[in-house]
């Protein structure tokens, strides 16, 4: 992800953003982050570090020592948000006031929703490191009487998920196992089967076995197949294919760069 706006600020040390793999430049950049992202900056994302850039680099001593006093004198909340929105004046009031709307239906949300929709955002974002911590901590007894059989089901589905994104195909298979268990979904049992086939080395309980029909199977497998060609369409598999038709000396070479990319964006993940 890049962003390319319009103002531009003397900035010589950028401030950089991990879940976006970005750096901000300048205090449209930082702003259009924030209205873009409510999940992302609502939690933990104003702090120290961001009021120094905003200070340092933006050149905005007196929006850092408004911040600063407000964290001095009354606990970090959303209207730390508001207030860079409103003294960078890149957006408008009324665009301001949809967003403290929007802000404000998210603090109202039963607590177990509001993180999950957290975790959502994060898997959306390819973060399945920050979004499984989200989920795992919400399966903790603490927030028990919080979650329905439903919700928990779900919990443990996207928990399974993250792990298949990052290749813990075992520890997917337990997440799966757990979805199972809270509101038995027949979804689960399918997608206990395409691990199978990911990873034949793999077992499945006994109980899911009277499941895995012959013909429910077949039904999967299609499935399957129509996945995997749509995947073969997908820009980083194209790229791949454009390297391996160049000459050897730019296949090595460009091969390198997308590897490399590709390690970076796995690490992210994690």
């Amino acid at each position: 992800m890049s962003l390319i706006l319009c103002r531009q600020e003397p900035v010589t040390v950028p401030y950089p953003l991990e879940e976006l793999g970005i750096h901000l430049y300048s205090s449209q950049e930082l702003c259009y982050v924030i209205y873009h992202y409510p999940l992302l900056v609502m939690e933990g994302f104003i702090c120290g570090r961001l009021i120094n850039f905003i200070r340092d680099e933006l050149r905005m001593p007196f929006l850092a020592d408004r911040l600063t006093k407000w964290m001095e004198n009354r606990k970090v909340s959303d209207e730390l948000l508001f207030l860079i929105l409103q003294d960078c004046a890149f957006y408008s009031q009324q665009e301001q006031a949809r967003y403290r709307q929007e802000v404000t239906a998210l603090r109202k949300l039963p607590p177990a929703e509001y993180e999950k929709r957290r975790g959502d955002y994060y898997y959306e974002l390819h973060l399945y490191g920050k979004a499984l911590s989200v989920y795992e901590k919400l399966l903790e007894p603490a927030h028990a009487p919080e979650l329905t059989s439903e919700l928990k089901g779900k919990l443990w589905n996207n928990i399974a998920a993250c792990y298949t994104k990052l290749f813990c195909y075992q520890k997917a298979m337990h997440a799966y196992d757990c979805a199972w268990s809270e509101d038995g979904k027949e979804e689960y049992i399918k997608r206990m089967y395409f691990l199978t086939c990911r990873q034949p080395e793999l077992t499945v309980k006994e109980r899911y076995q009277e499941k895995m029909t012959e013909e429910n199977k077949k039904i999967w497998e299609e499935e399957l197949r129509e996945n995997l060609e749509a995947a073969k369409q997908e820009k980083a598999v194209t790229d791949m294919r454009q390297v391996f038709e160049q000459d050897p000396l730019k296949r090595l070479s460009r091969a390198t760069e997308i590897v490399n990319q590709w390690k970076l964006e796995y690490r992210k993940m994690i």
